[in-house]
């Protein structure tokens, strides 16, 4: 069970696989758009001046994320019960932002 995304040109996205679909890529996203799916996995695709499209992953879902490149582009896939995609635009996804927490200190550890 797995889908396979890849960028059709800067209008398309072609999903295959556990759902077979072709999403529209969201206008006046500057090139870069967000794809989530059901198992919580969310990837920045962005596409190039030669309307190749790149993925990367952002958030790792409870899936297994494989990227490789085909030609100029990516084809994404995902091994995992995929039940819904959705693609939003940049300018209309918020993520909170994530700083590295310090590791506590413990005497007597170095030393």
């Amino acid at each position: 069970m797995s889908v396979m995304i890849r960028g059709e040109d800067r209008m398309r996205l072609r999903v295959v696989g556990d759902i077979d679909a072709e999403l529209a890529v969201p206008r006046g996203g500057a090139g870069r758009c967000w794809i989530s799916f059901s198992d919580g996995t969310l990837i920045e695709a962005v596409y190039g001046d030669n309307d190749t499209c790149r993925f990367a992953v952002s958030e790792e879902g409870a899936g297994i994320t494989r990227i490789q490149r085909d030609g100029a582009g990516d084809v994404l896939r995902l091994d995992w019960r995929v039940e819904w995609v959705t693609v939003a635009p940049a300018c209309n996804a918020a993520r909170a932002m994530t700083y590295g927490e310090f590791m506590p200190v413990l005497p007597g550890l170095f030393g």
